[in-house]
């Protein structure tokens, strides 16, 4: 619900920077008509681990071209696969799936793991899922005369 750079996961929990095994951080970004409508844009995936793997770790960008097929990379006992989509509309997006975070063997920080998470799972104000259901029934009553029906009903989800 919160544009901005977000930890995914971070091994070891709490950790600074020269002590992190794998830190997986992404950009969400409001792109679509709702507010409601944030999308990662770019993930990274560092730490030791990554960077054992590859020099500089694992950069993704929705924005990238290429016809590449997504696969599983492992990291320890951790895996991770980012995939590319994009939305009927046409806006691309990245997905990132995770396998076997309680493996890790160390605390698991971010907000797939142990950190509080409320802050990016609740609605900014202002922005109240909102549904509103209308029916209108035409039909004829005792006598054959015209009979007009109408509900409405509407409701806000907090």
């Amino acid at each position: 619900m919160k544009p901005g750079r977000h930890i995914l996961i971070n091994i070891l929990r709490a950790e600074q920077d020269e002590k992190v095994l794998l830190r997986v951080e992404a950009d969400a970004r409001r792109l679509g008509r709702q507010r409601t409508e944030i999308y990662f844009q770019a993930v990274n995936v560092t730490g030791h681990w990554a960077d054992g793997k590859q020099a500089g770790g694992y950069p993704y960008s929705a924005s990238q071209n290429g016809a590449e097929v997504p696969e599983w990379v492992v990291f320890s006992e951790v895996e991770l696969k980012i995939v590319r989509g994009h939305t009927h509309s046409g806006l691309s997006y990245l997905n990132v799936f995770v396998k076997y975070l309680g493996r890790a063997g160390f605390p698991v920080g971010g907000f797939l793991g142990e950190d509080d998470h409320e802050y990016v799972t609740t609605r900014p104000d202002g922005c109240a899922k909102r549904t509103e259901l209308f029916e209108s029934l035409h039909s004829h009553g005792l006598g054959g005369s015209p009979l007009s029906v109408a509900s409405f009903a509407a409701a806000s989800f907090v």
